[in-house]
């Protein structure tokens, strides 16, 4: 069994599900076709987003200066993290206990850094992630308890090489999504909490291999760097200076159209 090191509120009792109705008809179609990230975040409420990650320093390598771009828009971000990354370091004296300790520190400083909200913790171990109705029912009661209108992930689905905790948290995800934390026959004991059905409208997906929304982070890059570099013990003393270079080098010889700064996902959009 994984441990929970963050204690979670009650949900209020809920008479009906708020999720279905309030979503005007033409919003998915907004969703699926355009190019505006901002349009994107826009059209989305209530202003309430999930990112749902494998290891502490995945949301901020990935997706940090999307979560920065959403907290100065004014919304509510949960960051979720399935391990405690009790396994990355080369450092043969750390424990995988201490380096958890350590690891879950960082990634309450990276959020804070972001203006997230406290994290959330599923404690599983580094490496053993698995697909299954424990990570799941997990995932699917923070989506019933925060009632996110946008859930960040990994894209567990693309091709190619991928760390095995990134894919199977990615699809763990999207299955939670749906249809199980939607269906109330799902995972049935969250009622004893007064926990809602609820599906979020949209997923972001990193990684992906063909992305089709591209978030400007340029506003933000110094934010989403030093929430990186709260991740002290993976970062092996880099700069904040030399980090904002590297990100502004990378970006000229890409030479994308669009935003060059950017944060780059696969959209989905869920019909309600």
């Amino acid at each position: 069994m994984p441990r929970m090191t963050t204690r979670t509120p009650r949900a209020p009792r809920r008479t009906t599900s708020p999720s279905r109705s309030q979503t005007p008809p033409d919003v998915p179609a907004l969703l699926q076709s355009t190019q505006d990230a901002l349009e994107f975040f826009g059209a989305l409420e209530p202003k309430r987003a999930m990112a749902v990650f494998a290891h502490p320093d995945d949301c901020e390598f990935s997706s940090g200066g999307t979560v920065a771009v959403l907290c100065s828009l004014g919304w509510e971000v949960d960051i979720v993290v399935a391990t405690s990354g009790n396994k990355g370091t080369k450092d043969p004296g750390v424990t995988p206990q201490q380096l958890a300790g350590e690891r879950e520190e960082e990634q309450r400083a990276a959020a804070r850094i972001l203006g997230a909200r406290e994290p959330v913790f599923f404690g599983f171990p580094d490496g053993g992630l698995v697909n299954d109705d424990e990570l799941r029912g997990l995932i699917v009661r923070q989506l019933r308890l925060r009632r996110p209108e946008l859930l960040i992930t990994w894209d567990g689905f693309r091709a190619g090489f991928n760390h095995r905790d990134h894919r199977r948290v990615g699809r763990a995800a999207y299955d939670a999504v749906y249809p199980a934390a939607d269906d109330h026959l799902y995972y049935p004991r969250d009622k004893e909490e007064d926990l809602e059905p609820h599906r979020p409208l949209a997923m972001l997906l990193a990684g992906a291999t063909e992305p089709d929304l591209h978030v400007d982070i340029e506003p933000v890059l110094r934010t989403k760097v030093r929430a990186t570099l709260a991740h002290v013990s993976q970062m092996g003393g880099r700069q904040e200076g030399d980090m904002i270079r590297m990100w502004r080098e990378r970006a000229a010889a890409a030479g994308n159209d669009g935003p060059r700064l950017r944060e780059s996902f696969k959209r989905v959009v869920l019909r309600r």
